[in-house]
């Protein structure tokens, strides 16, 4: 069972009758990618219930079944639902500047009088969205997660009661960063914060005395293969969950095992997974900050040179990222090359000292 067969199994149980849980969770964070633009508004003179959201949505014409992680069907189910009907959705905002290499995205779900789900959209398809995600590596903060903090702020001033506070992929960093960095009156607030296979922090956050301290309300939900989940620092728990799919497939929401009102524990990471997480921790933390931009810089700039800026244009325009790529490595000052190779040099280093170090265990 996934989370549309949830909704065909659980959805004539209202909030009212039964609370919300770690499969609403996913739900809310997974209805945060769906495309709002016009149709709710982040002042709040527009805003929708769910059922009212899915008629605007088709009467919009807006399709996004080119997304791995297409919200429409869930859209659909959710609004054919007693339990997410008449669930308001408000405030949405959308947010997309290159320029500050900024991609952000977060709408509320009241589901109750005095409950209300935070939700962090997770990255999207364009370029500059991946490269905020990568900038968390070397960033204190990015504008992403300062937007993310302000935005959960707000939104404590303009409701009541509980908060709930989540996201899928990037959005759970983001909600993990919103609760430990927003204004202190608005923390006691926050009943709940999950991060859905989110990435977690470098080591300036994940040390602060403001990330430990929402620790204990924070899950830490990953697949048994994750591969984004275990990118950089998270002392929070971790609930091992299993998957229909394997490898990176595991990321879709839509894959997540599901057992009546909870996901089916896995236990443990695979072996895959824990290998690819000692690489990448020994990887990045042989690198400097500065090393790490430069990685980054040099990868988007690339990218970006060839005029895409989604991740649709690149699959497109395969030969011209190519050569891209091999012109901008070529016109590199010595020094750079030599810093780049040395970078993907301790890549390789890393891996096979994961691999020793599993073997010896």
């Amino acid at each position: 069972m996934n989370i549309l067969n949830y909704l065909d199994w659980r959805g004539d149980i209202t909030f009212a009758e039964r609370p919300c849980n770690e499969v609403d969770n996913l739900i809310f964070s997974t209805l945060a990618y769906v495309n709002m633009d016009a149709l709710v508004s982040y002042g709040g003179e527009k805003s929708l219930t769910i059922e009212q959201l899915l008629h605007a949505y088709r009467e919009a014409g807006y399709d996004q079944s080119h997304m791995v992680i297409d919200p429409q069907r869930l859209l659909a189910k959710a609004a054919d639902s007693e339990r997410y009907r008449h669930v308001e959705v408000k405030w949405y905002t959308n947010e997309i500047d290159v320029q500050k290499q900024l991609q952000f995205s977060a709408v509320t779900f009241v589901y109750a009088p005095d409950e209300a789900y935070v939700a962090f959209r997770g990255t999207d398809n364009t370029l500059v969205g991946w490269r905020e995600d990568c900038n968390m590596s070397y960033l204190p903060e990015t504008p992403g997660q300062h937007r993310a903090a302000e935005y959960l702020t707000r939104i404590a001033r303009l409701t009541n009661g509980r908060l709930t506070v989540g996201g899928h992929s990037k959005g759970g960093n983001f909600a993990v960063y919103a609760a430990a960095f927003c204004e202190k009156d608005v923390q006691s607030r926050i009943a709940k914060v999950y991060s859905n296979d989110g990435p977690g922090f470098n080591n300036e956050i994940a040390s602060s005395e403001a990330y430990l301290s929402v620790i204990p309300k924070t899950e830490h939900i990953i697949t048994d293969s994750s591969l984004v989940g275990i990118l950089l620092s998270a002392k929070t728990k971790r609930t091992v969950i299993k998957s229909s799919a394997v490898g990176v497939d595991q990321h879709n929401p839509y894959t997540w095992n599901v057992l009546c009102t909870a996901f089916e524990k896995a236990g443990e990471l695979s072996q895959a997974s824990i290998f690819m997480d000692n690489t990448l921790d020994r990887w990045i933390g042989d690198m400097s900050d500065k090393d790490k931009q430069f990685l980054v810089n040099a990868i988007f700039d690339s990218l970006e040179s060839t005029g895409a800026s989604t991740l649709d244009d690149l699959s497109s325009k395969k030969w011209e990222v190519y050569n891209a790529v091999v012109k901008g490595v070529a016109a590199m000052d010595p020094l750079h090359k030599t810093q780049l190779g040395l970078s993907l040099k301790k890549l390789f280093d890393a891996g096979k000292e994961a691999l020793k170090s599993m073997k010896r265990e």
